[in-house]
């Protein structure tokens, strides 16, 4: 499966795609496991750390996607520090994919996430399938995604830096 983004600058090199095929429960479970630092529930899991190269101090936001009559993601607006990560989990057997809607975003904002190639996921198609998306280095502002899959586009944003 391709990689859906470039590492960003002074993260190691790490094997294996950023669409990982790990049960949500287990990757919620592990996640944070030994920390006593910040928010327990933006604490990036063992397998981030390990595939990724993350450290107790990132953060992780959480963005659980579903399917059925239209897609649906909790929450549907993320509010995050700049350098922060979101990751997209599927909670679900359906396909989808998530996609950043270029039409509405500002142009910092899309050089940002064309030059680090982080615009769309590869097809999830397993429950606990993730798509994990870096903010070191974006600039400040709204970033409106949208999921396709089996029902209706569902829509949501990513708010980096602003009104957090």
């Amino acid at each position: 499966m391709p990689s859906s983004f470039r590492r960003p600058p002074n993260r190691p090199r790490t094997p294996g795609p950023i669409c990982f095929r790990v049960a949500v429960a287990l990757s919620l479970a592990l996640g944070g496991c030994g920390q006593e630092r910040g928010d327990p529930s933006t604490r990036p899991d063992s397998v981030l750390m390990v595939e990724l190269g993350l450290s107790e101090r990132d953060e992780v936001h959480r963005v659980l996607l579903a399917g059925g009559d239209r897609e649906v993601f909790t929450p549907g607006e993320v509010g995050i520090p700049e350098g922060a990560w979101v990751e997209f989990v599927t909670v679900d057997w359906r396909v989808h994919e998530i996609r950043f809607d270029v039409d509405s975003l500002s142009a910092p904002a899309r050089a940002f996430l064309e030059g680090s190639d982080q615009l769309a996921s590869p097809p999830l198609v397993d429950q606990g399938d993730r798509f994990v998306v870096s903010f070191e280095g974006a600039p400040e502002g709204r970033y409106p995604f949208l999921a396709q899959g089996n029902g209706a586009p569902g829509r949501g944003v990513v708010i980096v830096g602003l009104n957090r």
